[in-house]
């Protein structure tokens, strides 16, 4: 109770202060007691004052409207006041960093950061949100990092789409855009990730960089929901037996434009529509017309021999493909090499595909599926023969980390190699190891593990 008393006193003579200071036109004593009241959290308070130091000091500090960014979202979440008086404020906090201290912010995602306001909030229209979130995704795609921008920027497309402001082909389009501006940030996160997992595994990880681990996992669930919510709303619509009567309906007057033929097999190749004759035809029309990267890759997808795939995937590569095209093209011919026992090959197939595209997980699954399968086959005696199931877990563990989309399962391999590895009890009757030996791991695995 003395402590209440304390602190009611002390806001008094804050308050009254504040008044004094408001009378004789002071903005810094006005600005102080205000920044003092909101790093307090005392938000009650400080919204009193936020209105008179707007009015009379609007040009003091930024820090004017980064407070009253929070006081505003703090009414917000507790519910104090009306939702569109409190939104309103919002706006015009986020407006006065953005009009008044440019310099001092980073503009293209505070602007954002207006535009999913003004859509969280139903303040103006669909179409000045989308247009707001446009211009900073094509002006500065590099800033263009938030999931909720992104959700939020994709939405609006679909409401246009409805609306029949937008054909199917250009919500195609900004489907496409999207979709890749996502997947290279993820692949720019997983690479962070993977290096720091590298460095955990090598014990040369520091503590600072140990924090980073969470919050990069954190970072590439979130990108993963994005992903998974925009390729759920395409979905009915991108199918094949959507695109390909959509299509088919076009072929005969667009067979010799380029662009035309490029589109439709990018998009059929993404759908993995590559078995519909008009995705073979398509492929041949355009090679044709201009043999490219993705045209030697279509006929890689439809060559019959193994040698012929090869052949016309490593001539995409050469010519010039997408990072995630290249991906894709190591890990078919990963796939194709495990199916006929070339593990060692497979593994470096594996390895170039995760190169290419830092998120995408399965390479380390099919690399884990691998090596415990040569459990029986790489070391001389038992413990070291289970000891390769510890590598196994390595890698499952390490495409649960990059790749939220088989995190599920990954995480359940990385449990059953776990299982199968050796035991305490193992490690304890041992003659040649202890806990924290290294094993020298042969045959084509050629890695080494340390046991726990």
């Amino acid at each position: 109770m003395k402590t209440r008393n304390l602190l009611v006193a002390a806001t008094a003579v804050f308050s009254f202060a504040f008044a004094e200071a408001q009378q004789a036109d002071d903005c810094n004593v006005m600005l102080q007691i205000f920044a003092e009241n909101a790093k307090a959290r005392n938000y009650d308070e400080a919204y009193k004052q936020l209105d008179p130091l707007v009015k009379q000091c609007p040009t003091a500090s930024a820090a004017i409207y980064q407070y009253g960014e929070r006081i505003y979202e703090h009414r917000l979440r507790k519910n104090i006041g009306t939702e569109a008086e409190n939104a309103k404020g919002l706006l015009d906090m986020l407006h006065g960093q953005v009009d008044r201290f440019p310099d001092k912010i980073n503009v293209p995602k505070k602007n954002m950061e207006i535009a999913r306001t003004m859509y969280k909030y139903k303040i103006g229209s669909d179409d000045e949100q989308y247009k707001m979130l446009e211009n900073e995704f094509m002006n500065n795609p590099d800033e263009f990092t938030d999931p909720n921008a992104m959700i939020t920027y994709f939405t609006l497309a679909e409401k246009r789409y409805e609306a029949e402001k937008v054909n199917l082909q250009g919500f195609f389009d900004i489907y496409d855009a999207l979709t890749l501006q996502i997947e290279n940030v993820q692949d720019e996160r997983s690479k962070i990730l993977s290096d720091l997992l590298d460095k955990q595994n090598a014990g040369t990880i520091t503590d600072k960089e140990l924090e980073q681990i969470d919050a990069q996992e954190t970072n590439i669930k979130n990108y993963g929901i994005v992903m998974g919510s925009v390729n759920k709303t395409l979905g009915e619509l991108a199918d094949c037996d959507k695109l390909i009567p959509l299509y088919e309906a076009e072929f005969d007057n667009k067979k010799a434009d380029e662009n035309w033929l490029s589109n439709v097999l990018k998009r059929l190749q993404s759908k993995d529509c590559t078995d519909a004759p008009l995705y073979i035809t398509s492929v041949k029309a355009l090679h044709e017309l201009r043999p490219s990267g993705k045209t030697a890759y279509g006929l890689g997808n439809i060559a019959s021999t193994t040698t012929e795939k090869f052949k016309y995937w490593d001539q995409a590569v050469e010519l010039g493909v997408s990072n995630d095209l290249v991906s894709k093209i190591h890990y078919k011919k990963g796939i194709v090499l495990k199916d006929q026992g070339k593990y060692s090959q497979a593994k470096r197939e594996f390895i170039k595909s995760n190169e290419a595209k830092p998120s995408f997980g399965a390479p380390y699954l099919q690399i884990a599926s691998m090596v415990a399968n040569s459990a029986n086959s790489c070391g001389s005696t038992t413990l070291e023969k289970r000891a390769v199931y510890w590598v196994a877990a390595r890698y499952a563990r390490k495409a649960a980390a990059v790749d939220p989309s088989i995190k599920g399962n990954a995480l359940k391999s990385v449990a059953s190699y776990n299982a199968s590895a050796p035991q305490k009890n193992d490690i304890f009757m041992s003659e040649k190891y202890n806990s924290g030996s290294t094993i020298s791991i042969g045959c084509w695995i050629g890695e080494s593990v340390r046991i726990p």
